[in-house]
């Protein structure tokens, strides 16, 4: 049997690899797959037009069942049009919103062309009309249609402060045309609010119109645009009528004497994303109001009114999505800014009316075409209306949006009442209990400051669950502390925390456990080098088809993040959690006295060798050098070197590909052949350092690759008078800098497949890289969650700035690959580290031929399997 130099014979042993022996199983879900979202009906419904002679998209009214082909406004609705405003500039938000998760150019494409469509109907004043026909004329007529500042201007806003907020500096050339639209809308709804006016008289669409001021005062943060938010919240705040114990509860609504509308209700979910933006704790305050004592009513009902009158008489029907989705992002947004999971749970509970707990028993929402039925008339299956038109559509997966990437709203929607609805708001019983797929069960309970959790879990003694995160003492402080916040708001569920042996090796510990049955449920740390062994011997537990663990990876990540670390079946099986994106670390001062900047390519490299190699002490040797290459041959140990240089000139091309070897290739050659001339023109010392000693931080060197988790040690050391900064580490000349990637350095979070508790250690590792436990590890390990646009996410701005650099090492985060999930990776290295050895260390053999060689060495390993 071939011996792996990184883990041994141990490894194929412990992992029943090359002995015939089966892998073992994994335990099965519990409960029902996580929900798939689906814009495909969204898509259907999507038209061409031409307004103005401009081509734009716009989205069908109506789809009537059972064949849904797209059709306009109804005689009983005047003929408005074929499409309105209104609904395209909400689609507009689906799209953007699923651009930012996905990446995916077709939803960029589809949001583009509707803002184009919003941009057309504006009529160079910030005022809108609403609806178009089928040849792209203006229905300037109709009063749901008349140029104002009214519904459709709001959402117009909306969906044109999103699109900043989405496409960013990085795309603002797609912004161009809508800038000048942007500002005369906000200025005309400037005009409103100092005359103290709601947007259209209406608490819907002002807070709408908020919506999109916050979104863009996040992108480009400006004082001007934050005092109107400020007046807007202010004007929404003060539309807040009753109390805990009065009707009608909180509510926002349009005037005194106005009855509430379920229909549009987004007061509460703008107030407390002004919260946020803002810095405006009060704004939280009034949405809570309404979150906690009406809407919390709601759920102690069993059910969600269509509309609430100022003396609390509740009308039940008809409930629609544009009802019911509205309360579910509320919630969602309360969850964000006030840190209490209470508020997603509740997300969760609403969102159930999607998939069947609603008076009918009817599943609304299709996830299989995208459809959302157009409402429910009564108490009946018979009584839904299976139409599915534009708003339905839209206002589901602007809600299921949010709710699929929350762990505990995702969670939620799966629970039913175990009791019948009530008739009455004013007499509601003062609990309420849920049950969820697998029996747990959930107590709410009517409190001091309105519903609250009374129990939730399993009635049975808790479970235990072990997590053995990293020894160093970062990580396991963090881990503690974390732990012991899960332990106190999960007492179904408690864990216990047992770090990793110091001195060992993860990976050591936990092969040796594989060995022993002695596995914990979850360990953090887990490298990709040992993942591809664990998943092919079914060691570990597949994470996406969880429902907590899905959530959390699309609340985190893009499709394009996860595509390297999906396994052959598809499968994510270890959540990505941080990443160390290595990059060219320098010293400031040694570059300047050399009179060079930092390099950006081999030739600049092979400069700054030259020019920063010197003898300092005049005994005819060098003792100061640009950079260090060690001349271990460690597989690991061309982290640091030879493949960090590979990657920033193969266009993220890793060493294997789909089962094949890539590697031979210009990117390789150029790699070991800048580091064969460091070492042969006396660039790069032949020497190893003492243990314990950083030849950067005591600037024998002036240049080191490294990653983020360095800079701890930087600050841990307080080494008088370093001045240090990071670039992308140098590429092949002529290398395309959008075709530059980093080494991703990741590490994984693994729930094992001796595991009693899957879906419980799936929450775990969910609430193990939520936004808040990812703040704090930046803060505490100067390390950097695996997490999309963190480099210009808010929540993790001051948590950047808390470390030199590490905000720059942020901008990378995207632009990573790791090594190859592959079980023979490790003997992969091992031949790139004879390679190194041969051809850039000693010379002794070409480079172009020792590249070669070890990828036909590596060729023969993968075609033995």
């Amino acid at each position: 049997m071939m011996r792996i130099k990184g883990f041994g014979v141990l490894a194929i042993a412990a992992l029943g690899l090359g002995c015939g022996r089966e892998a073992a199983s994994t335990p099965a879900r519990s409960g029902p797959p996580p929900l798939s979202l689906s814009l495909e009906h969204l898509r259907h419904l999507g038209l061409d037009a031409v307004v103005d002679g401009q081509k734009v998209r716009v989205v069908a009214l109506y789809a009537e069942a059972p064949d849904y082909k797209p059709t306009a406004s109804p005689a009983r609705d005047g003929y408005e049009g074929i499409a309105s405003l209104d609904d395209a500039a909400r689609a507009a938000v689906v799209y953007l919103r699923s651009y930012e998760a996905s990446g995916d150019t077709s939803d960029r494409d589809e949001a583009l062309g509707l803002l184009a469509f919003a941009v057309a109907m504006e009529q160079a004043d910030g005022e809108f009309v609403n609806f178009i026909d089928a040849a792209g004329r203006l229905n300037r007529n109709a009063p749901s249609s008349r140029k104002s500042m009214s519904y459709w201007a709001a959402r117009s806003l909306w969906a044109l402060g999103e699109a900043v907020r989405v496409f960013g500096p990085n795309d603002a050339a797609r912004l161009t045309s809508m800038r000048p639209v942007l500002e005369r809308t906000v200025s005309r709804m400037a005009r409103e609010i100092e005359a103290g006016r709601l947007i259209g008289g209406s608490a819907t669409a002002t807070a709408e119109a908020l919506l999109g001021l916050l979104a863009l005062q996040t992108a480009e943060p400006s004082a001007v645009v934050a005092e109107l938010a400020i007046r807007t919240a202010e004007l929404l705040a003060r539309h807040s009528a009753g109390t805990i114990s009065v009707p009608p509860w909180g509510a926002h609504i349009d005037r005194p004497d106005a009855t509430w509308h379920a229909w549009g209700c987004r007061s509460s979910q703008a107030l407390a994303v002004a919260a946020r933006v803002l810095g405006r704790p009060e704004f939280a305050a009034s949405a809570r109001r309404e979150a906690d004592a009406l809407w919390g009513r709601f759920l102690l009902a069993g059910q969600m009114p269509a509309a609430v009158s100022r003396d609390g008489e509740a009308t039940w029907f008809p409930q629609i999505a544009y009802g019911i989705g509205p309360i579910v992002e509320g919630y969602l947004a309360l969850a964000e800014v006030t840190g209490e999971h209470r508020y997603a749970v509740f997300a969760g509970l609403a969102a159930g009316w999607f998939i069947g707990a609603n008076p009918a028993g009817v599943s609304m929402y299709d996830e299989k075409t995208g459809r959302t039925f157009d409402g429910i008339d009564g108490p009946s299956a018979a009584l839904v209306n299976r139409n599915s038109g534009a708003e339905s559509t839209i206002e589901a997966l602007l809600a299921l949006q949010g709710v699929t990437g929350n762990p505990e709203a995702s969670r939620y929607m799966r629970y039913r009442s175990t009791s019948n609805p009530a008739s009455s708001l004013t007499s509601t019983p003062d609990s309420r209990e849920f049950e969820g797929p697998a029996g747990d069960r959930l107590l709410l309970r009517y409190g001091p400051s309105g519903v609250e959790i009374a129990r939730a879990g399993r009635t049975a003694p808790p479970i235990t669950l072990t997590y053995w995160p990293a020894a160093n003492p970062p990580e396991t402080r963090l881990a503690m502390r974390l732990t012991a916040q899960w332990n106190a708001e999960n007492p179904d569920v408690q864990v216990r925390v047992q770090p990793l042996p110091a001195g060992r090796s993860s990976e050591e510990v936990l092969l040796a456990a594989i060995v022993a049955k002695a596995t914990p449920d979850v360990s953090s740390n887990v490298s990709s080098a040992l993942l591809a062994r664990l998943v092919r011997a079914g060691g570990v537990v597949r994470l996406d088809d969880r429902v907590a663990t899905a959530a959390r990876l699309s609340e985190r990540t893009t499709p394009a993040m996860l595509a390297p670390l999906r396994l052959p079946d598809g499968g994510i099986y270890a959540f990505p959690w941080k990443t160390n994106p290595e990059m060219l670390m320098y010293n400031v001062d040694l570059l300047a006295a050399a009179g060079i900047k930092p390099p950006r390519n081999h030739s600049e490299l092979l400069d700054a060798f030259r020019r920063l190699a010197r003898d300092t002490d005049g005994d005819g040797r060098n003792d100061k050098w640009a950079l260090w290459a060690t001349l271990k041959t460690t597989w690991h140990e061309r982290f640091y070197d030879f493949y960090p240089l590979y990657l920033a000139s193969s266009g993220g091309k890793t060493l294997v590909v789909d089962g094949k070897v890539v590697f031979d290739n210009e990117a390789a050659v150029a790699a070991l052949e800048v580091l064969r001339r460091g070492f042969a023109e006396g660039g790069l010392p032949r020497s190893n350092f003492a243990l314990g000693r950083d030849p950067f931080a005591d600037g024998t060197v002036a240049m080191k690759i490294i990653g983020p988790w360095f800079v701890r040690e930087l600050d841990e050391l307080k080494i008088s008078g370093l001045r240090y900064d990071v670039v992308p580490v140098p590429s092949a000349d002529g290398t395309n800098p959008d075709d530059r990637f980093a080494f991703a350095d990741l590490r994984n979070i693994a729930i094992f497949s001796t595991t009693r508790h899957p879906d419980a250690a799936a929450r775990f590792v969910a609430y193990l890289t939520s936004p808040e436990a990812d703040r704090l590890l930046i803060e505490e390990a100067s390390q950097l969650p695996y997490r999309r646009g963190l480099a210009t996410d808010t929540r993790f701005t001051e948590s950047l700035a808390r470390w030199p650099t590490l905000a720059t090492f942020a901008t990378y985060v995207e632009r990573t690959r790791d090594i190859d999930l592959d079980p023979d990776v490790v003997e992969i290295f091992d031949l790139v580290s004879e390679a190194y050895e041969e051809a850039s260390i000693y010379g002794t053999v070409p480079v172009r031929k020792a590249v070669s060689r070890a990828a036909g060495e590596a060729t023969k390993i993968l075609n033995a399997r």
